[in-house]
């Protein structure tokens, strides 16, 4: 009789430990899929961010007039937001920028135009971000378009009155 209890708890951790290891195996593969999707939306937080920043520090450069005496001013604000983006290595990026010519902002505004003193200055950047991470990224979209903008009152690189008129 005492010989057949020893064996039922010999059987019993037995399978104690064969239950562990099953309930392991398949909570692993649950929990692989949550970190990848943590770091999944950490590099795409992370992108939203530099885009937001891009484009808000490119409106505060094309608010400056930066360029305008040389002609080289839509350029330049290009160059300042791109700069900007350098730590998002892939990916396609679309910097655009327009203005208004009243501080309302109404309308579509120019486009491709940065606009003269005392306008107000809108750069937009559009990124497609692509994920990366394997198995959460066949769970997405192929490609996640991130937009930011920033808009800003150009400076008084010279009088308002003159942009009023017309330059």
């Amino acid at each position: 009789m005492n010989r057949s209890r020893h064996n039922d708890h010999e059987r019993s951790a037995g399978s104690r430990a064969g239950a562990t290891a099953v309930e392991v195996g398949l909570l692993l593969p649950i929990v692989f899929m949550l970190i990848m999707g943590v770091i999944e939306s950490g590099a795409l937080c992370y992108s939203w961010l530099t885009v937001q920043r891009a484009a808000q520090e490119g409106a505060r450069f094309a608010a400056t007039g930066q360029g305008y005496e040389e002609g080289t001013r839509k350029t330049r604000i290009v160059e300042a937001t791109s700069a900007m983006l350098d730590p998002l290595e892939n990916g396609q990026k679309i910097i655009t920028m327009r203005s208004w010519p009243d501080h309302s902002a109404t309308g579509d505004g120019v486009e491709g135009n940065p606009g003269e003193p005392c306008q107000v200055v809108e750069v937009r950047v559009v990124y497609k971000y692509t994920p990366f991470t394997p198995l959460v990224s066949n769970m997405l979209p192929e490609v996640i378009t991130l937009l930011g903008s920033g808009r800003k009152v150009n400076e008084p690189w010279y009088p308002c009155e003159r942009a009023s008129e017309g330059g």
